[in-house]
């Protein structure tokens, strides 16, 4: 069987945790590409894939939103009204919130 070499670029961060995903499955990235290629050929199906962009973005606009209500929610004339924000974290951290 002749065979024919199959590439694409993705970001090296996304290459690290796929591949991390991928390897606790008990795979290689090749075995992975060459699986998917053979299911397309014999089915004819190509997935569909979410927008996992959006859904990364709303993630962060849910846990911003979270984070802007704690904040709101701080008691005022306290230590906290004067913390920097990495100060709050650690703080809110080490509270059972």
């Amino acid at each position: 069987m002749t065979t024919a070499t199959v590439s694409a670029s993705v970001d090296i961060n996304t290459k690290t945790i796929a591949n991390a995903y991928i390897k606790e499955a008990g795979l290689t990235p090749n075995e992975l590409i060459r699986r998917l290629w053979e299911s397309i050929a014999n089915t004819g199906v190509v997935p569909e894939f979410t927008d996992s962009d959006n859904m990364r973005r709303q993630a962060r606009l849910q846990a911003y939103e979270k984070t802007q209500h704690l904040i709101a929610e701080l008691p005022h004339g306290t230590a906290l009204d004067t913390m920097s924000y990495e100060e709050m974290r650690k703080e809110l951290e080490n509270r059972a919130i």
